[in-house]
C-alpha cells in the first residue's frame, strides 16, 4: 500500500512546522505521488523538511525509516481467539463505565435528575460547559462534600480572558469559578425557599439582583438577568467590562440561581484530553454523549446477544449498575442544594438511590467473569433493553447525525476530505471551529458565544449566521459576544448593555441600539432644557412677587410666593416615565424627596483615537509608492503544484491614498500576496518594485502578535526600547508612545505573555506604524480589538495619508475604509480628477485561484457571491491543517 499525507505529517518530529500553503502543497506531493519506497518518497519531500528546519541527516533518516512499514502489505486479520474475546467484551463494559462516570455529572445537571435510560439530550463534552447551580446555603458537611465534587471537576487548565485597554485582568478560567482557591462569586436574589434547584417548563430566565465579583472588584451589581426564549442577544461593552465572565459564570454552572432545566453550552476550546488520533467528524460526533452512550450500549448487548451469549447476564447487570450510579449522582446534588422540608425529603431519597446503586453493584460482582449461560427471562430483558435504546436513538435521530454533523463542518470550512482527518492536525483556531461545531450540532437550549467570529473567515461568518438565523429551533435562545458589526446586526433581535455593572436590554440589532442611544441623549436634553426654563420661569416670578411684597407690604403676596415656590419644587424632576406615562407617586421609590424622576444624562463613553504618525513626505511627490508587476509564486524548490502556483499573474500598483482590500476565504493566498508586498518573500516570476529604498512599509499579520507570546519576562516597553535604541532611550520616552496605542500603566511593564489578544494587537501596532511608513499591510488587524477600538482604527486609517491594503473578515470595517468615501472632497475637480481619484481609493479585489478580480460591487458583491457558492454546494478553500 502507499502512504497518505495524514500519516505522513502525523509522524513528522516535533517542532517541525508548515504554513498552511505549504502543508496543503506538500499533501498533493504525498496523495497524488503513488509512492513505492521510502526512498522514492525522500527524494521528492526531503527538502521541505530542510526548509522546515530539520537539517540533522541523522534526524532525516530516522523519520523515513519509520515510515517503511507503510509500503508493507497489511492483510494480516486472524480471528480472536475465545480468551480474547471474554478481555475484548469485558474491557467494553470498562470502557462504557468510564465514559459514564466522566459524564454522569453534566448528564444528570442537565436532565434534573433523570438516567440515560429515561430520554433527555445531554450537554457536550466537558470543555462545552452544562448549566448547574451552586448551592444557596450549605451546612458544614455539605460544604465539604461540594468542595471534594468541585475540585474533582475542574481538571481544565484555565483560559484568558478579555482584558480592557487600560489595565490587565486576572487571567479568568474555569479555577477561578471553583474550588478552595475561586475568587469569583456569582449569584441572584435567592432565600431558603427559593426554588432554584426544581424544574419548570419554561425555558426563560429571569434572574433578580445579579452580582458577580472578582475578589473585591464588582463586575456586576444588583442587575436584572433576563433570557427570553427563542431569542438572540448580543451582549456588548467595552473590553474589560466582565461580559466573558459573566458568560463563564452561566456556562460553568457557577450563578447561584440559574434554572437546572436549561441545557446551555459555553464554547471555549476543544477540551485538553480529547484524543488527538480521533478525527474531527467523531469529536463533533462524540459531543453528544447521550448518543455516545447509547450506542455504545446498543453495540454491548448486540454483541453479547448474538455473539458472546454466556457475557448476556454479565452485560445487563453492568448497564443497570451504570444507570444506577447516574440516578445517585443526581440525587446526590440535590441534595446538596435544597434545604428545609424539600432537603430533608432530598436526603431520604439519596438513601434510598444509595441501597439500590450498593445492591446493582452487589449483583454485578456475583456474576463470574467466565460468564453464564441465559436464561429466556435474560434473553427477552436483554431483547426489551435493546428495543429502548433503539426506541430512543431514533427519538434523538441517531442515523442521521454523521450527515448534519460533516453539514455543519462544511459550512465552517472544513473539506469532505479534512473532516476525517485526526484534530492533532489543525492549529487552534481550526479546533476552535470544531467546538463550534460540537455546539450547534447539540442544539442546546441556551448557547453562549463568545467572539465566534475570530476564528472564522467571511465565507464562514455569512454561513453561521445564515445557519444562526434558519436553522435554530424555536426556542433556542442565543447570546453572542461579538466585535463584528455587520455579524451583530444580522443575528441579533436584543441587544444586552454591559456598562457600570449592569445589564441593559435595548429591543433591535446594534444599529438600532446605537439610535435609540442617540434619541434619548437627545430626549433627555430636551426634558432637561424645558424643565430648566420652567424652573426659571417659577423662580423669577417669585422673585417678582418677593420684591412686590417688600416694597408694598403687601402680606397676601406670602400665599402667591407659598404656591411658586411648591410649583418650583415639584419642577425637581420630570413628572413623566420614559414610556411616556405620568408618573404615579407609587412607581418610584423615595419619590416624596425628590417629588419627580430625576434627569439624568449619560455620559459618552470616551471616543478611541489611533495616532498614525503622519508619513514621510518622499522627493518628487511619487505617484507610485509599491507595484507587483506579472508577479507568480510558488514555493522554492518544488515542481508545479496540481492547482497552479499559489499567486498567478497578479499586478498591483499602491499609490499615495490607496485603499485595497482583499478578500478571501482562509488558505486562498491573501497573505502570500502580503508577504510579496512586504519584501518577506521572493517571486518566483515577475518583479516587486519600490519608488526608491526610502519608501518604508509597515506590516501587522497575526503571526507578528502571535511572536509576543514568546516574550515570557520581556515587557512591552522594554521590547520597544530593544527593537528601536536610538529612538526610545528612557522609558518614559517609550511607555508615553505605548500609552497613546491604549498600552498604559501597568500594563507596559507587565511581561507580554500575559497580555490579552486586544493588548498585544495594540503593540503590534505600534511597532508596524513606527517611524511613519508611507504603506501599511494590515493583515487580520481587527481580531481581538473590541467595537471601540475598531471605529478609532476606522478613523486613524480614513486620516491617514499613506497607501493601505487590508486583509480582513470584518465586512463592516472593509467597508468603511475603502467604501465610504467623501465624495464632497471631489466637488470642485473636473472629472478626469474624479475619476482619477476613484481608482486610486476604495478598491475591493477577490482572491481566487491565484489570481485577483476586481469586485465593483465591493464587499456586498462578494457576500452575494459566497452565499450563492454555498446555496450551489461549492464552498472551498478552507479547512486545511497546519
Amino acid at each position: 500500500m502507499t502512504i497518505s499525507s495524514a500519516t505522513f505529517i502525523a509522524r513528522l518530529p516535533a517542532g517541525v512546522t508548515f504554513d498552511d500553503d505549504v502543508q496543503e502543497y506538500l499533501a498533493s506531493i504525498v496523495d497524488g505521488g503513488s509512492f513505492t519506497s521510502s526512498d522514492d518518497l525522500r527524494e521528492e519531500t526531503e527538502h521541505f523538511l530542510i526548509d522546515a528546519g530539520l537539517e540533522d541527516t541523522a534526524a532525516l533518516d530516522a523519520f523515513y525509516t519509520s515510515l517503511g512499514d507503510q509500503f508493507l502489505s497489511t492483510d494480516t486479520a486472524k480471528t480472536d481467539s475465545p480468551s480474547e474475546t471474554l478481555v475484548k467484551i469485558d474491557s467494553a463494559l470498562n470502557k462504557l463505565a468510564l465514559n459514564q462516570d466522566n459524564n454522569n455529572s453534566t448528564n444528570q445537571e442537565e436532565r434534573g435528575g433523570t438516567s440515560s435510560s429515561e430520554g433527555g439530550k445531554p450537554d457536550a463534552a466537558p470543555e462545552i460547559k452544562s448549566s448547574k447551580p451552586k448551592p444557596v446555603k450549605l451546612s458544614k458537611a455539605a460544604k465539604k462534600l461540594a468542595a471534594k465534587s468541585s475540585r474533582s471537576s475542574s481538571g481544565t487548565p484555565p483560559s484568558a480572558a478579555s482584558s480592557g485597554a487600560g489595565g490587565a485582568t486576572p487571567i479568568i478560567g474555569k479555577d477561578a469559578f471553583l474550588g478552595d482557591g475561586a475568587i469569583i462569586e456569582a449569584y441572584s436574589q435567592q432565600s431558603r425557599f427559593y426554588e432554584e434547584t426544581l424544574e419548570t417548563l419554561s425555558k426563560e430566565v429571569d434572574l433578580k439582583q445579579v452580582n458577580i465579583t472578582i475578589g473585591d472588584q464588582p463586575l456586576l451589581k444588583d442587575t436584572r438577568l433576563w433570557f427570553k426564549s427563542g431569542t438572540m442577544y448580543g451582549l456588548v461593552g467595552r473590553n474589560g467590562t466582565g461580559k466573558s465572565t459573566l458568560l463563564r459564570a452561566i456556562g460553568y454552572g457557577q450563578l447561584i440561581g440559574f434554572p437546572l432545566n436549561l441545557r446551555t453550552l459555553y464554547i471555549e476550546q476543544l477540551p485538553s484530553e480529547t484524543p488527538e488520533n480521533q478525527t474531527v467528524v467523531e469529536t463533533v460526533l462524540k459531543a453528544d454523549t447521550e448518543r455516545t452512550l447509547l450506542m455504545g450500549e446498543s453495540h454491548l448487548l448486540q454483541q453479547a446477544l448474538h455473539k458472546y451469549p454466556t457475557q448476556l447476564v454479565k452485560s445487563i447487570k453492568k448497564l443497570e449498575w451504570e444507570r444506577m450510579k447516574v440516578k445517585l449522582a443526581a440525587q446526590q446534588k440535590l441534595a446538596i442544594r435544597r434545604s428545609g422540608k424539600r432537603g430533608a425529603d432530598a436526603r431520604d431519597e439519596l438513601l434510598v438511590a444509595e441501597a439500590e446503586e450498593k445492591a446493582a453493584a452487589e449483583a454485578f460482582e456475583a456474576v463470574p467473569i467466565e460468564g453464564v449461560e441465559p436464561s429466556l427471562d435474560v434473553i427477552s430483558q436483554a431483547h426489551e433493553m435493546l428495543e429502548s435504546v433503539y426506541t430512543k436513538l431514533q427519538q434523538i435521530e441517531a442515523d442521521s447525525a454523521e450527515a448534519r454533523a460533516r453539514e455543519l463542518l462544511r459550512g465552517l470550512g472544513f473539506t469532505a476530505a479534512n473532516q476525517d482527518l485526526p484534530i492533532k492536525q489543525f492549529s487552534g483556531g481550526w479546533k476552535m471551529r470544531i467546538a463550534l461545531a460540537q455546539a450547534l450540532f447539540l442544539k442546546p437550549d441556551l448557547l453562549l458565544l463568545d467572539e465566534p467570529t475570530n476564528h472564522l473567515d467571511l465565507p464562514a461568518i455569512i454561513w453561521l449566521q445564515k445557519y444562526l438565523l434558519e436553522n435554530l429551533d424555536e426556542d433556542q435562545t442565543i447570546v453572542v459576544v461579538s466585535h463584528d458589526r455587520n455579524f451583530l446586526n444580522a443575528v441579533s433581535q436584543e441587544i444586552i448593555r454591559l456598562r457600570d455593572h449592569k445589564l441593559d436590554y435595548f429591543p433591535g440589532n446594534y444599529d438600532e441600539y446605537e439610535m435609540k442611544m442617540e434619541d434619548k441623549a437627545k430626549m433627555k436634553d430636551r426634558i432637561a432644557s424645558a424643565l430648566e426654563k420652567k424652573r426659571k420661569h417659577a423662580q423669577d416670578t417669585i422673585n417678582k412677587q418677593r420684591a412686590i411684597m417688600h416694597k408694598t407690604g403687601d402680606e397676601k403676596r406670602g400665599a402667591v410666593i407659598a404656591s411658586r415656590q411648591k410649583k418650583l419644587e415639584r419642577l425637581a424632576g420630570h413628572n413623566k416615565t420614559e414610556s411616556g406615562h405620568r408618573l404615579k407617586q407609587s412607581y418610584i421609590a423615595g419619590y416624596h424627596l425628590n417629588m419627580g424622576i430625576s434627569v439624568e444624562k449619560e455620559a459618552p463613553e470616551p471616543p478611541v483615537t489611533i495616532p498614525l504618525p503622519m508619513p514621510k513626505e518622499l522627493r518628487g511627490n511619487p505617484t507610485t509608492l509599491l507595484s507587483l508587476n506579472n508577479v507568480t509564486y510558488t514555493y522554492p524548490g518544488a515542481p508545479a503544484r496540481k492547482s497552479g502556483p499559489v499567486i498567478q499573474n497578479v499586478s498591483l500598483s499602491l499609490h499615495n491614498s490607496s485603499r485595497i482590500a482583499l478578500l478571501g476565504p482562509n488558505g486562498c493566498g491573501k497573505s502570500t500576496l502580503m508577504s510579496l508586498l512586504a519584501g518577506d518573500a521572493i517571486p518566483t516570476s515577475g518583479t516587486v518594485e519600490k519608488f526608491s529604498s526610502l519608501v518604508r512599509i509597515g506590516y501587522f499579520s497575526q503571526h507578528n502578535v502571535d511572536k509576543l507570546d514568546g516574550y515570557s519576562t520581556k515587557s512591552a516597553m522594554q521590547y520597544l526600547m530593544d527593537t528601536f535604541p536610538d529612538d526610545y532611550k528612557t522609558q518614559p520616552m517609550a511607555r508615553k508612545y505605548l500609552g497613546s496605542f491604549g498600552v498604559a500603566g501597568q500594563v507596559a511593564v507587565l511581561p507580554m505573555s500575559t497580555l490579552s489578544g486586544g493588548q498585544k494587537a495594540r503593540v503590534a501596532l505600534a511597532i508596524c506604524v513606527h517611524g511613519g511608513p508611507q504603506v501599511l499591510l494590515l493583515d487580520e488587524i481587527t481580531n481581538h480589538l473590541d467595537m471601540a477600538t475598531i471605529e478609532g482604527l476606522i478613523v486613524a486609517l480614513k486620516e491617514f495619508s499613506g497607501a493601505v491594503v487590508l486583509v480582513s473578515h470584518d465586512a463592516y470595517f472593509i467597508k468603511a475604509v475603502c467604501e465610504d468615501s467623501d465624495e464632497d472632497a471631489f466637488s470642485d475637480e473636473d472629472e478626469d480628477d474624479l475619476l482619477k481619484a476613484q481608482e486610486e481609493v476604495g478598491v475591493v479585489y477577490r482572491v481566487k485561484g491565484g489570481k485577483l478580480t476586481r469586485l465593483e460591487g465591493g464587499v456586498d458583491q462578494y457576500v452575494k457571491t459566497v452565499v450563492a457558492e454555498n446555496k450551489k454546494g461549492m464552498r472551498g478553500g478552507g479547512g486545511r491543517p497546519v
